[in-house]
């Protein structure tokens, strides 16, 4: 089976590049042929993104006009030129009119898989929008393959449902007593509206108004580190909270995991978090909220693999840390955390996942042929004069390019722009969805 993966390099951080790095040299082990490409421009670098992830091989693709004609030509000319079985799209939309032009003409008969990892409404619409040219999802989290079909209106038999995974050691009981001080880690973006890491500060200020000597260990970077610094400051002055700033695998498995009792999390939603997995594997406690995600999940179940707590309910994750200052407990919570992640999450049960998503992705009955697909919007007068075609052809004729501000301009995630209004609609949907089922 060859398998072409298309991914951003502009990102050097977080759980899908984790996910993708560990996922592809598996995939190769098993017998497969998988080729990485990442787009390389002014964001999308492809030489930063090979030095981060050197196993990958990545290649890269490039767009020398920097338009959406640009970007989807050169997808559609690396597809024709590989003709892959399969196509994993992480979080580039240009491919599907891409694969929808390459198919028309003849040069690509593989399948094309969206890999969904958040929960963003986005993301949803561009499966509506441009579900005649995607075979399959593939999703990471059982939620997130619910919406797949009731927001995205993807038939329910072409969404698969394959997890992160995580190497596993071997258990071992968490060191140093809880009882004196309580060390916690917390790892992630440092961001508000998923991530809301503005509820450490008052979680530490409700942990100190319980009498309970914290150490508490954060590991990430982000567009709040600032403002989270200033508000953390009597806490860093006292040498109770260190701020680590980015660390990568190898630094967390030295510094992190399995040198803390408990991993805190305080997300409004997930679709993992594969760090909630590397903790328990490294036999530490988790104590979460209950994230939209968790629900259909079924993974982190109060008072038996992990403590849970209200989203942004600061008091009741104050009380239920305090709780671990018990021997007793900490272990429990530890062992059946380990477990937990060794028979759903580990990296062997991950692998086997996605293996059996990709076949059962083949074995598919190929979608029926698709109209030709919407035109790019125009990038420009030429495009407004001549058409996007011609356009671009000029472009390239001449040497013009676009510059763009950020990397999501220069090859965006999606197409579509469902805004706050969208946001929080999805994300009432979502709650409600992963409460009931």
């Amino acid at each position: 089976m060859r398998v072409l993966v298309l991914a951003p390099s502009a990102y050097l951080l977080g759980g899908v590049q984790d996910w993708l790095a560990d996922l592809v040299p598996g995939l190769r082990a098993s017998g497969l042929e998988v080729t990485v490409v990442v787009p390389d421009g002014d964001h999308h670098r492809h030489a930063a993104y090979a030095r981060a992830y050197p196993a990958l091989s990545a290649q890269p693709i490039r767009n020398p006009s920097g338009s959406s004609e640009g970007r989807i030509r050169a997808i559609a000319s690396l597809l024709t030129g590989l003709n892959p079985d399969l196509v994993l799209g992480v979080n580039l939309v240009d491919l599907y009119p891409a694969a929808l032009r390459a198919r028309r003409r003849g040069g690509f008969s593989g399948r094309v898989v969206m890999t969904l990892h958040a929960l963003q409404a986005d993301y949803f619409a561009d499966l509506r929008r441009h579900g005649a040219a995607i075979d399959a999802v593939i999703a990471t989290n059982r939620l997130a393959c619910r919406l797949a079909s009731d927001r995205g209106g993807m038939d329910p038999r072409r969404v698969l449902y394959a997890p992160y995974g995580v190497p596993v050691p071997p258990w071992q009981a968490p060191a140093g007593s809880p009882a004196g001080v309580l060390r916690l880690a917390w790892v992630g973006r440092l961001e508000q509206a998923q991530k809301r890491v503005h509820d450490l500060p008052p979680l530490l200020a409700a942990l100190q108004a319980r009498g309970l000597e914290v150490q508490l260990s954060i590991a990430g970077d982000g567009e709040e580190r600032p403002a989270l610094e200033r508000a953390l400051a009597p806490w860093l002055e006292r040498g109770s909270v260190r701020m680590l700033g980015h660390v990568d695998q190898r630094g967390l498995a030295e510094r992190i995991y399995g040198h803390h009792h408990a991993l805190v999390i305080t997300s409004s939603w997930e679709t993992g978090p594969i760090v909630a997995w590397q903790a328990m594997a490294s036999s530490m406690a988790v104590v979460s909220s209950r994230y939209v995600g968790s629900g259909l999940e079924g993974a982190l179940r109060h008072d038996v693999t992990a403590l849970l707590f209200p989203c942004g309910d600061v008091a009741a994750a104050a009380a239920e840390l305090a709780r671990l200052r018990q021997p007793a407990l900490l272990e429990r919570l530890s062992r059946a955390g380990h477990a937990l992640v060794e028979g759903r999450y580990s990296r062997e049960a991950s692998l086997a996942a996605w293996q059996r998503a990709l076949r059962d992705t083949l074995a598919l009955a190929p979608l029926p042929e698709a109209p030709q697909a919407h035109a790019p919007p125009p990038a420009g007068r030429l495009d407004r004069w001549l058409g996007s075609g011609r356009g671009e052809d000029l472009r390239r004729l001449l040497g013009l390019r676009f510059r763009h501000g950020s990397a999501g301009s220069e090859w965006p995630h999606s197409d579509s722009n469902s805004g706050a209004a969208g946001e929080g609609d999805l994300l009432a949907a979502a709650t409600r969805l992963d409460a009931h089922g």
